[in-house]
């Protein structure tokens, strides 16, 4: 399974930049590309600007969707506290979600 890591380093490379070159055009430092590309970062506050500079959308940036609603900073953490989540949690916050949703739809 790719990672944004992994999708970050190879449009990187596919342009033939270093980490450092990549930087300077998304406005960041080197540190931070690294960060990102060694799963290190867990929330990168500038993948907006990197997507833009790579010619990517930001959702298949982040998870390796070709296009998508945009997520808020919100979404985009619950997402990632999903993810680290075994499966018997998942099932039965998905169905919690999933009756909430449901609730709150039935009373508008």
């Amino acid at each position: 399974m790719e990672t944004l890591g992994s999708r970050l380093r190879r449009k990187r490379r596919e342009r033939g930049w270093t980490q450092e070159e990549l930087a300077l055009r998304a406005g960041t430092n080197q540190a931070v590309i690294q960060k990102i590309e060694n799963g290190k970062s867990l929330r990168p506050r500038k993948i907006d600007e990197i997507a833009q500079v790579l010619d990517v959308n930001p959702a298949w940036l982040m998870f390796g969707e070709k296009s998508g609603p945009s997520l808020d900073d919100d979404a985009v953490e619950v997402a990632k506290a999903w993810q680290r989540l075994p499966e018997p949690i998942r099932t039965r916050i998905k169905r919690n979600i999933f009756e909430q949703a449901l609730l709150h739809s039935s009373k508008k």
